[in-house]
């Protein structure tokens, strides 16, 4: 048999568990696992639990195995696009302020924001977090959080490598958990 008429194993448990055979989707179930990984992935990129997108992966597997097409792909992937629809479907909204709301604390005339906002709670501990950060991830976390630069943004603007740019991200989440449990326990 050429390579390009083999059938992958996932391929050939999906028709049987199509055909109703009970033993070839349990195989299968079990066969999809090296996925959850991806789709956990997914789910945390989409801003959704990931416990909560694994219980979606039967619901994708049931909807491909009604669908699929093996003339158009394969079967994992064909549960793949399910999943990554399901999640799609579940990503909450994102959170709109009102027109007053954004208003509020700005100067009619210019909407330039308010002196009282200078002094508004946010931006005062915002200013206690940067002042007890370590000076080597000062700028980091200006860029990052102040400015609103995504990673490669800021690690272009100091000229830092994709794998530093990640290494300063992870040191800036383990700066934050740990000054979240300190100021728990204060």
């Amino acid at each position: 048999m050429n390579a390009e008429c083999a059938v992958h194993p996932i391929d050939d448990l999906a028709e049987r568990a199509r055909a109703g055979e009970a033993r070839a989707a349990a195989a299968l179930m079990k066969a999809m696992r090296p996925y959850n990984g991806h789709i956990r992935r997914l789910a945390l990129a989409l801003r959704i639990d990931p416990d909560e997108a694994m219980g979606l992966l039967g619901l994708a597997i049931t909807l491909a195995l009604r669908n699929w097409d093996p003339a158009r792909g394969h079967f994992a992937t064909w549960t793949l696009w399910q999943a990554r629809g399901l999640l799609s479907a579940q990503r909450p909204a994102p959170l709109m302020e009102s027109w007053e709301a954004l208003c509020e604390h700005q100067d009619p005339a210019t909407g330039e924001e308010d002196d009282a906002g200078e002094h508004s709670p946010e931006r005062e501990l915002a200013r206690r977090i940067l002042d007890e950060t370590p000076e080597f991830l000062r700028g980091w976390l200006q860029i990052r959080i102040l400015r609103d630069h995504s990673q490669h943004q800021a690690a272009e603007a100091l000229g830092l490598s994709h794998r530093q740019a990640m290494q300063m991200d992870a040191h800036l989440r383990r700066y934050f958990q740990r000054w979240e449990k300190a100021q728990v326990t204060v």
